[in-house]
């Protein structure tokens, strides 16, 4: 008796911090059979993709109740493809989210770690396809043109440039239909500031209606300038907005990225401004089929001959259950002779052969989450 009093009295702290807290571990696979043409002499080309649809990813999310209100949380995400294996995000292990905070049921939060951008929040919610399936904003600037340098460099501050962003700490407020998230980001914390980053975001829900913006600041980064420059500041901006007219959604949205001219040596291959305009729609269809389509325009200046490119893309989901669904997802680029611009559906790329080719690229695939 006295050797079972003394276990259940080791054991209950343990049986008590067990009932105050949970883990959970929660993924998405999403495969599927594409084929792409990127515009070029060799014609279509049939592969096996994954992230046509959804990024595929497992993750780990904690939360436990300290009391008062207040939540610790924390959330570990891997992305994969699952056509390979092999890691994304530049082989991080957790390259798609890694941090923990505190939040409070006031609906106030801080978290810190590696954590998506207000503006990649904001640009996904505007995007009629939610930044999935081919047409979607995904690659059209967002993340890609801030620090190429940066993106195959494990750890580096500017990795994931700003959509992803490292050395962060973000606070977050919620009432009332708005949403306000202010981030902070240390980049590669060096001497110079380099890779820093400082990114507002507001969104107001109310009803049908959802509006809502975002800026960023970043300062060029290590691996995209000279050693002993002095990094300058770069800008983004996210405006962009939907409405549920029951019968269809409508979705519209502007992105700009205005790279710095500092610390490089400007030429006519060298952009100066990045705008991207999109309109969108998701219609349902019964109880198990929804309808995504999406126009989107990219527009890069140079000191010669603007590149522009149109994108037209079109997708239907169809759920076989609560984690299962079958999709079909088309799209197409007519770029003009300057421009390259390629499609992007979660995480997979259609890319285009060169200036002038214009891609395009079709999906049947299958996307399961757990």
């Amino acid at each position: 008796m006295r050797k079972t009093v003394i276990a259940l009295a080791v054991l209950a702290p343990y049986a008590f911090v067990q009932a105050q807290s949970s883990v959970t571990v929660y993924g998405v696979v999403d495969t599927s059979i594409s084929v792409g043409d990127d515009g070029g002499s060799i014609g279509s080309t049939t592969r096996i993709d994954s992230g046509a649809g959804y990024g595929s990813r497992f993750g780990f999310k904690g939360k436990e109740d300290l009391g008062g209100g207040l939540k610790a949380e924390f959330t570990l995400e891997s992305g994969f493809d699952s056509s390979t294996g092999a890691s994304q995000q530049g082989g991080l292990l957790f390259g798609r989210q890694a941090f923990v905070g505190i939040t409070a049921n006031q609906g106030w939060g801080v978290t810190l770690g590696r954590q998506l951008s207000p503006a990649n929040v904001a640009m996904g919610t505007a995007d009629a396809m939610g930044q999935t399936h081919w047409g979607s904003t995904s690659g059209s600037g967002l993340g890609t043109l801030q620090s190429p340098g940066a993106a195959s460099v494990q750890g580096a501050g500017c990795q994931g440039a700003t959509t992803r962003i490292n050395n962060s700490a973000m606070g977050s407020w919620s009432g009332g239909g708005f949403t306000g998230r202010l981030m902070f980001g240390a980049g590669d914390e060096n001497a110079s500031g380099s890779g820093r980053l400082v990114s507002p975001s507001i969104t107001y829900q109310s009803g049908p209606l959802m509006v809502t913006a975002a800026y960023t600041r970043i300062r060029q980064c290590t691996q995209d300038i000279a050693a002993t420059a002095s990094p300058d500041w770069q800008t983004e901006t996210v405006v962009g907005g939907a409405y549920d007219f029951g019968a269809a959604r409508l979705f519209a949205g502007y992105y700009n990225f205005n790279p710095s001219e500092a610390n490089k040596v400007v030429g006519p291959t060298t952009f100066v401004n990045h705008k991207v305009f999109w309109v969108g729609t998701r219609i349902p269809v019964g109880t198990t089929g929804t309808i995504k389509a999406q126009v989107m325009q990219l527009k890069q200046e140079f000191s010669g001959e603007d590149a522009r490119g149109t994108s037209i893309g079109l997708a239907y989901l169809h759920s076989l259950s609560k984690r299962t669904t079958v999709y079909v997802s088309t799209a197409r680029m007519k770029n003009n002779s300057q421009a390259k611009f390629g499609l992007a559906g979660a995480t997979a790329v259609q890319r285009a052969d060169g200036l002038g080719a214009s891609p395009e690229v079709l999906s049947l695939g299958v996307t399961h989450s757990f």
